[in-house]
């Protein structure tokens, strides 16, 4: 057998037993490899597949990636028949010899021969790879081929020598490869993290926080390449763990990977790869964006095994992420990775302009992040315990409701008269006693176009105010501001609120019939005349609150 050009000869186990990493490109560290020769010995399919840590797995690995592998291999038009060499390569754990460990690797080379006896596949030699020495586990001669130390450079017929001669080095081991990105544990970094991780969950508790959230993540990622760029190794501890965080949205990731042109390769290889050794246990799940991230760059390098084994990580971690396994089979499969980067730039200019609009109509309604936001939360929470005791009884609820729209009209007013703010108190009992459904329908707009103004200034004034944890309360006051929208004509911050008070309360009915009657084109006229005979009916329905 021989490589390319018959400049190498494959003439002995010895040399089958040391081209493995000028084969593969690098040393497969606690793997089995698979090869299936072909004129030229490099040509036909090659895969690798690791041995996890734990034994007992070993069957069920070793027999899953014979079937694979026949399958891969079938996809590619080669046939197996004519032969399959098993590579089977672990290091010794601490106080475990070579040969203990070479015998613990017999029974692997046994299941994958059965199996692929299962698939008409013809395994030619099994070859066992252990702290530099070799053991060919199809020889039947005791003491023949076990645990022979890989041929020297100095023999001039070792494939060393031969490659050398060629100028070609072994490829790297798989450890080595991996130290680029694979994560190391920091515990005050991963408290940090967790931090970091809850604060970005809570923002995202609403389609505008997570539309304000993705465009803050766009501007850090540019923020991070062009330091990175400039030559920076690090970012900040805040700047890191923010980056994680937002890379867990799939847009963020989209637009990440639009950051793969040709001069930027460098940076963004090192960017990705500095993100993902941070994402230790428990955060590993965190890794995987990022980890895609560095092997989509590693590709375009034209750098395969990195890529693979980032992909390796990623899609251990979470099997269900899709970019990582259409990566991973465009790598298999041969596309041009600059197909995936013109898509990536086309959607990050898109997702720009729709996130520039979004966080513009959010705005209105947004709820508050600054120092007030305690202010705010303090107030909602004072007034809760006294109002929710006020509703227990029927004559509770009446008298909150009615007063409820006493107090909107009485803020209307002073909307009016140029007189935007309420106290913090006043605030909070309007959002909660709009809770009601039926002081809510009262409040529905139904008065003059001059009135529309002041009434969408105090639904988004009042919508800001719904910090978490009471970001639930918000749907009332985001249908009210809808409706108000709809009423000027501005459909598409209707639509945004909408959906807002639907993304915060799934099945919100009223939201959902409006945001409806939007997407159907219906005249809100129509419904103007229905709140108002129903705004009509309420004030006349009210009773003597004296009495109650």
């Amino acid at each position: 057998m021989s490589m390319p050009d018959n400049t190498v000869q494959v003439i002995s186990l010895p040399n089958l037993a040391q081209i493995l990493p000028y084969l593969l490109g690098h040393y497969p560290d606690d793997s089995i490899a698979l090869h299936a020769p072909g004129p030229n010995f490099h040509d036909g399919p090659t895969m690798t597949c690791p041995l996890p840590d734990d034994s007992a797995e070993w069957q069920a690995t070793a027999e899953h990636a014979a079937r694979q592998f026949v399958a891969y291999a079938h996809d590619r038009g080669h046939d197996l028949a004519e032969g399959v060499i098993i590579y089977l390569c672990r290091e010794p754990r601490p106080g475990q010899s070579p040969e203990e460990t070479a015998a613990l690797l017999a029974p692997v080379g046994t299941w994958l021969t059965n199996e692929f006896m299962e698939h008409r596949a013809t395994v030619l030699q099994t070859i066992g790879l252990v702290a530099d020495r070799w053991w060919a586990y199809e020889c039947d001669i005791d003491g023949c081929c076990e645990g022979q130390p890989l041929p020297s450079p100095d023999d001039p017929t070792s494939v060393a020598a031969q490659m050398a001669r060629l100028g070609r080095a072994p490829g790297p081991r798989t450890r080595d490869i991996i130290k680029e990105f694979r994560a190391t544990a920091d515990p005050a970094f991963l408290t940090d993290l967790h931090t970091a991780a809850d604060q970005f969950n809570s923002r995202c508790a609403t389609k505008a926080g997570r539309d304000a959230t993705l465009a803050l993540t766009l501007e850090q990622i540019d923020a991070a390449m062009s330091r990175f760029r400039d030559g920076a190794t690090t970012l900040s501890r805040a700047l890191t763990t923010q980056l994680i965080v937002g890379l867990q949205d799939d847009d963020a990731v989209q637009a990440g990977v639009a950051h793969a042109e040709d001069d930027d390769l460098p940076h963004a290889r090192r960017l990705w790869a500095y993100l993902a050794r941070h994402c230790a246990e428990p955060f590993t799940q965190e890794a995987v964006p990022i980890l895609t991230l560095f092997a989509f760059v590693a590709w375009r390098q034209g750098d395969l095994i990195a890529a693979r084994l980032a992909l390796r990580d990623a899609i251990t971690t979470d099997p269900e992420y899709e970019l990582a396994t259409g990566i991973h089979l465009g790598t298999i499969d041969g596309e041009d990775p600059r197909d995936w980067l013109a898509t990536a730039r086309e959607g990050r200019a898109h997702r720009a302009a729709h996130l520039q609009h979004a966080v513009e109509v959010a705005s209105e309604y947004r709820p508050t992040t600054d120092t007030t936001a305690v202010r705010y939360r303090e107030a909602l929470d004072a007034a809760a315990t006294h109002y929710y005791d006020r509703v227990r009884i029927e004559d509770g609820r009446i008298l909150a409701r009615y007063g409820t729209i006493d107090i909107v009209n009485g803020a209307l007013a002073d909307f009016r008269d140029g007189r935007p703010q309420l106290t913090d108190e006043i605030a909070a009992r309007i959002i909660l006693g709009l809770q009601d459904l039926h002081a809510r329908d009262a409040a529905l707009s139904t008065g003059e176009e001059s009135d529309l103004p002041y009434e969408r200034q105090l639904w988004g004034y009042l919508a800001r105010r719904c910090v978490p944890p009471h970001t639930g309360k918000a749907p009332p006051l985001l249908t009210l501001l809808g409706w108000v929208a709809w009423r000027q004509g501005d459909t598409v911050t209707a639509s945004h609120a909408f959906a807002e008070a639907l993304d915060i309360s799934p099945g919100y009915t009223m939201a959902e019939l409006l945001l409806d009657g939007i997407r159907k084109q219906c005249d809100p006229a129509r419904l103007l005349a229905m709140y108002r005979d129903a705004a009509a009916e309420f004030a006349a329905g009210r009773p003597d609150l004296d009495t109650l």
